[in-house]
């Protein structure tokens, strides 16, 4: 059935060597065919496929895009798949391991519609499409069944949203779709109100009735953010509401909540164990539960939410469709809105379109007094749940940040290079110059880095210069830090995070402004790699190391800001594992904003790093930029990162929408 060089077990160790395929991925393979007693070489082959899927964040293997002739992509070919694609998934439902959705619980590789799945991941995949379905085509809130409920809550979906010059108003017409749904997927690019337009919605449901509500983000860093927006919208919204006179403003208000949690958090973790607390047979205790960057929830945690959601309860998720996907496999949040993208045959170019039910277009007019006719849809299928906010506040008019952030969503070339060259004051771009003595990515006589390094040294010596002064408190120390960082597309390398945060700690050093020659010196900021429990600390959470003042001598701490604001000192000696953090990934970075963002592209990447440099990469880093984006790069780089589009084979969205 298939024809190798060698022996497939030899295979798959030069597989491994050359890294096509990790330790893990072989000894799936080898552990399942001698559980299994297969000793085809197919069956070896097609489930170090499946594991070497997962562990590049696919939830499945699509049969059909196997390459036959050269199944692992090696420069030559050593092994080759006799069976036509199409005949596949016949034959290997002739193994013992492999079965179908009919008995998916009996065997660990399930085929369904065409995918090859590890059993966990299919039930995983099923189940969060009943989860999904179920809550959006529960009834509408039989609460709005009345006119005269329907025209109270007309009037003040009014009040919250004044009328504007745009055509549709999408953060009403997102808030009347919450209102009438057990699950709201609320989307949008950055600056477009998502936090916004959800504290208007809590306003509204706790206006109407007593309700729990728990708010929470994927990292502890997101949290946080999301606590501080949720603050500063209700402070917002008591302004605006108290020019119209209404009724209960203070009251109403005060019941949205402000602190928002993790979801290992919310879900309560078990010490020395994969499970949580809450499950479906001790669901959470809560009515409404609102996830924040929901783009960063992966499979695996979504299927934990769902299963823990109380029968009762509504959902709504937050998020940017466009952003990086989850770390783990999945790209949930995508799969979910995969029905609204509709791409021109002819330019390419894709754009969204919302798709509602005749009775779902008829209640979301009347509640918002706007006619959405144009948006009805014979077959929407999840589509009644969902809105995309479409205007940006954040990067009005001609804003080079919100310009640049769109050329690379489309991967719009042409308007990319326009967009560069226009001269905005708050892109800045710097050249790779890699001199002709240098060799290979070396960064000796490159005056881009040169340039990035005078840039950082300028940035980070602002928080510096405060921690020097000694009577500065540590958040607003903190906060300072977080004005400005480095982000890389990858972690190793000269350009990587290893590289740059080493090239940045040599020139902080050259200047006087840390003294690194200990491990934990004043101003190194850490960022954590493992979950610690116990102290409350999460990987992605970052901190500074300073002085604590509470202290006589003044002794060295690690202080991190948490969800709730409070400061968290902890000695350096107890951190879980961490690292040096003046530069950070892309992928670190989802949840964050920074003031000012350097991005950094490497020179002459690889063929494993040309998979990271992806347009949903490059528009996170631009988008994660409040008011300054430098990109230090070529333009070959950037223009090939921002046409090369993330692809995570799922089957999920296939289960939303056209199941």
């Amino acid at each position: 059935m298939i024809t190798t060089t060698k022996p497939i077990n030899d295979l798959l160790k030069e597989w491994q060597q050359q890294r096509l395929i990790t330790s893990l991925d072989r000894h799936f393979a080898l552990q399942l065919a001698q559980l299994h007693q297969e000793s085809a070489p197919l069956f070896t082959l097609i489930c170090a496929l499946v594991s070497q899927y997962l562990s590049s964040q696919h939830t499945c293997l699509p049969l059909k895009q196997i390459d036959s002739e050269n199944p692992f992509k090696e420069q030559s070919s050593q092994c080759r798949i006799n069976i036509n694609i199409d005949e596949l998934e016949q034959t290997l439902l002739q193994f013992d391991a492999i079965g179908t959705a009919d008995d998916a619980e009996l065997k660990p590789l399930i085929i369904d519609k065409g995918n090859l799945y590890l059993q966990r991941y299919f039930n995983y995949e099923k189940q969060v499409a009943e989860h999904l379905n179920r809550l959006s085509f529960a009834p509408v809130e039989s609460s709005l069944s009345q006119d005269k409920a329907l025209d109270d809550a007309s009037e003040l979906l009014n009040q919250l949203f004044p009328a504007n010059e745009q055509q549709y108003d999408w953060q009403k017409i997102a808030t009347a779709t919450a209102m009438t749904k057990k699950l709201a997927v609320i989307t949008g690019g950055p600056g477009t109100g998502k936090t916004t337009t959800v504290t208007k919605l809590l306003y509204l449901l706790c206006s109407r009735q007593e309700m729990t509500i728990r708010l929470v983000a994927p990292t502890g860093k997101a949290a946080a953010r999301l606590s501080e927006s949720i603050k500063a919208s209700k402070l917002r919204l008591a302004s605006e509401m108290n020019q119209v006179g209404v009724v209960n403003l203070e009251k109403n208000i005060a019941k949205i909540p402000e602190e928002a949690a993790t979801l290992h958090r919310l879900l309560g973790v078990i010490p020395n164990s994969h499970q949580f607390r809450h499950h479906k047979d001790n669901p959470l205790r809560l009515d409404l539960l609102v996830i924040d960057e929901a783009s960063m929830v992966d499979l695996p945690m979504m299927h934990k939410v769902l299963c823990a959601l109380p029968e009762h309860a509504k959902l709504i998720l937050l998020g940017d469709q466009d952003q990086l996907a989850s770390v783990e496999a999945g790209a949930v949040l995508a799969d979910i809105c995969a029905g609204l993208k509709q791409v021109n045959k002819k330019t390419k170019q894709s754009r969204w379109q919302m798709h509602y039910s005749l009775a779902q277009v008829e209640l979301l007019s009347q509640l918002t007094s706007t006619s959405l006719a144009e948006f009805t849809s014979l077959n929407p299928k999840i589509g009644d749940s969902l809105c995309m906010l479409m205007h940006s506040h954040r990067f009005q008019g001609d804003a080079g940040i919100g310009q640049l952030a769109t050329a690379v969503n489309h991967s719009n070339l042409p308007r990319i290079a326009e967009v560069w060259q226009t001269g905005y004051q708050e892109l800045c771009w710097l050249e790779h110059t890699i001199s002709n003595t240098a060799h290979g990515n070396s960064s000796a006589g490159n005056k881009g880095l040169e340039a990035l390094l005078v840039q950082t040294i300028e940035q980070y010596g602002i928080y510096l210069a405060a921690m020097s002064q000694g009577d500065v408190d540590a958040d607003k120390i903190i906060d300072s830090f977080n004005q400005y960082r480095i982000l890389c597309a990858m972690r190793a390398g000269e350009y990587g995070v290893e590289g740059i945060n080493q090239s940045v700690t040599t020139a902080l050093a050259a200047k006087g402004l840390i003294h690194p020659e200990q491990e934990f010196y004043a101003g190194r900021p850490i960022i954590i790699q493992s979950n610690d429990y116990n102290l409350g600390l999460f990987n992605g959470d970052i901190g500074l190391i300073l002085p604590d003042s509470s202290s006589q001598t003044g002794r060295l701490m690690a202080h991190f800001i948490q969800a709730d604001g409070s400061l968290l000192k902890v000695l350096p000696a107890r951190l879980p594992s961490h690292e040096t953090c003046y530069a950070m990934t892309v992928h670190k970075s989802q949840g964050s904003e920074f003031s000012h963002v350097s991005l950094v592209l490497p020179v002459k990447p690889s063929v494993a790093q040309q998979q990271l440099l992806t347009k949903e990469l490059v528009y996170t880093a631009i988008t994660r930029a409040k008011h300054h984006f430098t990109c230090l790069g070529s333009q070959r780089v950037f223009e090939q990162a921002s046409r090369s589009l993330t692809q995570r084979a799922s089957g999920l969205a296939q289960r939303l929408w056209r199941d």
